[in-house]
C-alpha cells in the first residue's frame, strides 16, 4: 500500500472501482513521497566550485613573496580597509578577520581612494615563504584559493582552505622566438581531485566550522620591517 491508503501499478491505482489513472498531480506527489521516504546524503560528494568557473568569486592568490585578494572578496566585506590574517598548521585554514587600522598586525588589505576600494598586492616575502614550505608548494607556482565568508560568533571572516588550490605555472617565453609573446600560464589541480567530485556532505559541513581560540596564529605584519 502507498502512504495515500490505496495500491499502485505503474501510473494506476487499485480502488473498490478497480484500476483508475493517477492524475499529473497525483503522480508528481507520489514521486515525491517515495524520493522523501528513501533520500539520504550519504554517498553524496559537494562538488567543488573550483570545478566551475568563478570569475567573480572571492579568492586569494599566493606568488612569490606577495599575496593579492581580488576585488570580489573586498567587495563583500563592504568598508573593511585593514585586516589580521590567521593560520592554522593543524587544519591548513587561513582566515581573514577585520579589524580596526591601530589593532595590532593589522594589515591593509586593499587601496581605498574618494570611497572606493580596489585590490593590492602585498608583499610579505616571510610569510609566503612560511606557507610555501608549510604546504610543501613548488617556489615558481602561484596557488590560487577560493574564499568561504561566514559568520563567526556575530564576526565576518573568510576561511581559505590551504590544501585546496588552483595552480598556475608561470607564463614562459619561447627561447627560439624572442619576439613571440609568453605562453599564458597553464592551470593544473591536486593529483587528489581527479578521483572525486568534492568532498563528502559531512565533511562539507565541517570544512568551515572553526575554532579562533584553537590552533590559530597571527599573521606579524612588521616582522619584516623588524632587526
Amino acid at each position: 500500500m502507498s502512504s495515500f491508503g490505496y495500491k499502485m501499478e505503474g501510473a494506476q491505482i487499485l480502488t473498490d472501482r478497480g484500476f483508475q489513472p493517477l492524475s499529473r498531480e497525483e503522480r508528481a506527489e507520489a514521486e515525491q513521497v517515495a524520493l522523501e521516504t528513501n533520500f539520504s546524503l550519504e554517498g553524496y560528494q559537494v562538488v567543488r566550485r573550483e570545478f566551475f568557473s568563478h570569475r567573480f568569486d572571492p579568492t586569494l592568490t599566493i606568488k612569490g613573496n606577495s599575496i593579492i585578494f581580488n576585488n570580489a572578496c573586498i567587495a563583500k566585506m563592504d568598508q573593511v580597509i585593514y585586516v589580521q590574517i590567521l593560520v592554522n598548521p593543524e587544519t591548513e585554514k587561513l582566515v581573514i578577520r577585520p579589524c580596526d587600522e591601530g589593532a595590532r598586525d593589522a594589515i591593509r588589505w586593499c587601496v581605498a581612494k574618494n570611497d572606493k576600494r580596489k585590490s593590492r598586492e602585498i608583499t610579505c616575502g616571510l610569510f609566503t615563504a612560511k606557507l610555501y614550505n608549510l604546504m610543501s608548494w613548488e617556489a615558481q607556482y602561484r596557488y590560487k584559493l577560493q574564499g568561504t565568508r561566514i559568520n563567526y560568533k556575530g564576526e565576518q571572516l573568510y576561511v581559505f582552505d590551504l590544501s585546496s588550490t588552483e595552480i598556475y605555472l608561470p607564463s614562459v617565453k619561447d627561447p627560439n622566438d624572442p619576439d613571440a609573446k609568453k605562453r599564458r600560464s597553464k592551470t593544473f589541480y591536486p593529483e587528489d581531485w581527479r578521483d572525486s567530485f568534492g568532498l563528502p556532505v559531512l565533511e562539507h559541513q565541517e570544512s568551515t566550522q572553526i575554532n579562533l581560540l584553537e590552533g590559530y596564529d597571527f599573521m606579524d605584519g612588521d616582522k619584516e620591517a623588524r632587526p
